[in-house]
């Protein structure tokens, strides 16, 4: 039998507590797995301190502190605008699942977000941005971008993992100390900004990350190095509108 006393001492609430929301229903029975919370600690919650980690390193060079003036969304390049636009649309997600009582498939699409969009392939694009940038307009922008998606997150995620969401936006706030309440448990939900939400942009991003997807399979089939340029790659398309996606990313 499991000790469920044991277990908060040994994974903590905030990592129990997700990996059952997140894997069953919480009037379904769950068959627990001690390795599923361990899991949950390295996939979501490893990903989410590294990325705040990685924000926080060149922020701390850089001496962001938020009160540069906020950039347009307009003027930002398209990588910032993608990401946004699927902020946006995961908050539109995450109201409906949780006005709904879905806590699971809220939980899920914070966490897919998080480690499929946001690390996965924001920061790895955007990494030159942050550390080697002859452009303090696009820099700006860059912090000012990731700051918003960690800060939403903490927002979203304080319902399910109250304790981490806590620690994650009170350190934000004190980089930049635009936050007046002392809790993220105080804060108003995010407000979804429908202009923010491109959906032909999120169409063009999720084909670019397919292709990269099914390359990187097919380098690993053949034993190809990442490392080593391909001259070209081959990709059949169904029709003119989806030949212009693909070729604009």
């Amino acid at each position: 039998a499991v000790n469920p006393f044991e277990t908060l001492k040994k994974y903590g609430p905030d990592a129990t507590r997700w990996y059952m929301i997140t894997n069953a229903q919480p009037w379904d029975n769950l068959k627990f797995d001690s390795e599923g919370i361990v899991e949950v600690q390295r996939k979501f919650f490893g990903t989410l301190y590294n990325t705040y980690s990685f924000f926080g390193l060149y922020a701390n060079v850089d001496e962001f502190d938020h009160s540069q003036e906020q950039i347009s969304i307009v003027d930002r390049p398209e990588i910032d605008r993608w990401v946004l636009s699927k902020l946006h649309s995961l908050v539109q997600n995450v109201d409906e699942c949780y006005s709904l009582y879905e806590p699971t498939k809220a939980g899920r699409a914070i966490q897919e977000f998080v480690t499929e969009q946001l690390s996965n392939w924001y920061v790895r694009l955007c990494r030159r941005r942050f550390w080697k940038n002859d452009n303090p307009q696009d820099k700006v922008a860059a912090y000012q971008t990731l700051y918003t998606c960690l800060e939403t997150v903490a927002i979203l995620g304080s319902p399910i993992a109250p304790f981490y969401m806590d620690r994650l936006y009170s350190d934000l706030n004190k980089i930049s100390g635009r936050g007046e309440d002392m809790s993220v448990h105080l804060t108003e939900f995010p407000v979804v900004l429908e202009s923010s939400i491109d959906k032909d942009l999120e169409v063009r991003m999720d084909l670019a990350q397919r292709v990269s997807s099914l390359v990187l399979g097919l380098r690993r089939k053949v034993n190809l190095k990442v490392r080593q340029p391909l001259g070209k790659i081959m990709v059949p398309v169904m029709n003119k509108q989806q030949e212009e996606q693909l070729q604009n990313v």
